[in-house]
């Protein structure tokens, strides 16, 4: 999708408007709005940075190009757009700090048009100062007014990722089930967990 293109699509969605501004457990100024075009540079070094880390997300090293970035968030706004997606970015002191974002299942055609995933990325640098729990909540209660009919957000986690399965209990989700041995971790497999959470509709 072109630049051009882009903007006609924006006729509901507001690139870059602030849902909420916080401060961390260090006292940092912190605010968590929507994407916006000229984040490209700042997400393509977040997912890099934290692909080279190798921790607890589906990228093990892999390395995106501006191009496929921009592929990516390009897709992201129409999502948003069509009701979707929501997608919201933490700034910390006007650095990235993370993404949280919640998908329309779309794969089984009607059947599962209620049910949103969600997905939560915290760079290395904030995790700890209680920003991954405030912007997953506002991401939920985003989701929940403008994906249409969203009843249920599930989620997956690998099993051991404590401090990750630790936020999503606290933050209401519940364990459903398990694939034992799915996910390649740094030479071992480790299980992968489903949590879910009923949500009210607007």
């Amino acid at each position: 999708m072109t630049y051009e293109l882009y903007n006609t699509l924006m006729s509901h969605f507001i690139p870059g408007k602030i849902i909420k501004e916080f401060t961390t457990k260090s006292g940092k100024h912190a605010i968590i709005r929507y994407p916006k075009w000229e984040d490209l540079d700042a997400m393509l070094e977040h997912i890099n940075t934290v692909s080279k880390e190798n921790t607890f997300i589906t990228f093990s090293g892999e390395q995106e190009t501006l191009e496929s970035e921009s592929k990516y968030l390009a897709s992201e706004f129409e999502s948003i757009e069509e009701g979707n997606a929501c997608k919201l970015f933490c700034f910390v002191e006007e650095k990235f700090a993370g993404v949280c974002d919640v998908h329309r299942v779309l794969m089984n055609k009607k059947r599962s048009l209620h049910v949103g995933t969600l997905g939560l990325v915290i760079s290395k640098e904030f995790r700890g100062d209680g920003i991954g729990a405030i912007l997953m909540q506002t991401t939920i209660d985003e989701a929940i007014q403008q994906i249409k009919g969203l009843r249920l957000i599930q989620l997956s986690c690998f099993a051991a990722n404590t401090p990750a399965l630790n936020l999503y209990r606290k933050l209401g989700f519940a364990e459903v089930g398990r694939i034992p041995q799915k996910l390649l971790h740094k030479g071992e497999y480790i299980d992968e967990v489903w949590m879910t959470k009923t949500v009210a509709s607007g």
